[in-house]
């Protein structure tokens, strides 16, 4: 499984079953994914120990850098955390969190007006604590109240023990899935999730993912074998094309007690398709005057396609991802969209007048272009039949427009 997931993303301590104890593992994924600012969520994750080698699949919105796990609130607690209205607080023996309505500060106290379910805000004075090293400054989990919703990596406040800790990961102990924490003082602790959020067995699950498959894509699924362990689904088999493969991945993803699906599905090859041919299909999609878009780019290596783009936000082009997946041949894709806000800027204006100018010049004729103006510069893209239209173009838009800078990307078509 290994060499499916051929990218280290970053390294992280967590529970290893082999070593029994906390090791560094390196988290692994399919794609090169960058971990600034989160993932998105259902991304498979290899988890490897350094010290031996031992693998398990998690998935991106288990860990702390999926975030966002809804229903859920991540608790401040007096002395650890800088407090503002708005935040859930807990205090040490005290029954639950409270919303803070509103703190103030004296030279040795601070005072927290708190309510609790709704009630009026009950005062509750403090000695001052000056906070040097904030160590979660989102907050904690409180365990093992809230137990069945951390997320790998939070720190967690431990109510009855009265330590501080973080979760090392989720594991399955004498037919229990437990929730691995290591406290402040290096011990070990494996908390019981509660029963309605434990996974569903095997077998069961499995069964019932086939029969929804079989009824969902009726000639797709008898191709499609099913594999389950711990509430994560693999899929391993032949589809007819990307758009199927990513349709059945997401329906297990959608699908209630799943974890997470692990696609390992491979798009049917009537004839070779070349890299290059691929490419050039997904240019000619993209010149379409139908999206509106601007500093895109395309790169296809081994049947899979990296596709980046840009549009102003009215301009979406919500059926592209689909229309690219369903081009023959095609076995991966990965379509990043960078959205701009709408702009009506002088620059942007005379970008519309200078295209219909080209668009009209007989000299273009069956040429494609598009000048766009962002980040403070402007880019011509498209497509031309020779180099003499690509020179063409670039001299009537500087002419135009009064300006030497110009990006011209555009391509030559035989």
């Amino acid at each position: 499984m290994r060499k499916q997931f051929p990218h280290r993303l970053y390294t992280q301590k967590l529970f290893c079953r082999n070593c029994r104890a906390v090791t560094k593992h390196g988290l692994y994924a399919k794609e090169p994914y960058s971990t600034y600012g989160g993932m998105a969520p259902h991304i498979p994750l290899l988890c490897r120990c350094d010290e031996c080698d031992t693998t398990f699949v998690a998935f991106s919105h288990e860990f702390t850098i999926g975030r966002g796990a809804k229903g859920t609130e991540y608790t401040k607690i007096h002395g650890k955390n800088r407090i503002i209205p708005g935040n859930w607080l807990y205090f040490k023996n005290k029954v639950k969190p409270g919303i803070v309505k509103s703190c103030f500060q004296s030279e040795d106290k601070e005072v927290f007006l708190v309510s609790y379910d709704g009630a009026p805000p009950e005062k509750i004075e403090c000695p001052k604590v000056v906070i040097q090293n904030e160590e979660a400054p989102e907050g904690y989990r409180l365990v093992p109240a809230q137990t069945a919703h951390v997320l790998i990596g939070d720190h967690v406040y431990h109510a009855i023990r009265n330590q501080f800790g973080i979760a090392v990961g989720l594991v399955s102990d004498a037919g229990k899935d437990k929730l691995a924490v290591l406290l402040d003082d290096n011990s070990l602790l494996f908390i019981t999730i509660p029963q309605s959020m434990q996974n569903v067995p095997n077998a069961t699950l499995s069964e019932y993912v086939r029969q929804k498959l079989l009824l969902l894509f009726p000639e797709d699924a008898p191709r499609v074998l099913v594999t389950v362990g711990q509430g994560i689904v693999y899929l391993d088999g032949i589809v007819r094309s990307l758009a199927v493969k990513r349709a059945l991945s997401a329906c297990v993803n959608n699908m209630p007690k799943v974890r997470g699906c692990v696609d390992f599905l491979r798009v049917q090859m009537e004839t070779y398709i070349s890299d290059e041919r691929l490419e050039g299909s997904i240019w000619r999609l993209l010149d379409m005057p139908a999206f509106k878009i601007f500093d895109y780019r395309v790169e296809v290596k081994d049947s899979k396609a990296n596709v980046t783009l840009s549009c102003f936000e009215s301009n979406f082009p919500k059926d592209l991802e689909k229309r690219i997946a369903d081009l023959p041949g095609l076995q991966d894709l990965s379509l990043s969209i960078t959205r701009f806000p709408e702009s009506s800027s002088d620059s942007q204006v005379m970008c519309r007048v200078i295209e219909k100018e080209l668009a009209e010049n007989t000299r273009l004729s069956g040429a494609v272009i598009r000048l766009n103006y962002f980040n403070n510069k402007y880019v011509m893209e498209g497509r031309v039949s020779n180099s003499f239209q690509k020179q063409w173009a670039l001299i009537n838009a500087v002419k135009m427009m009064r300006t030497p800078s110009i990006d011209n990307r555009l391509r030559v078509i035989q």
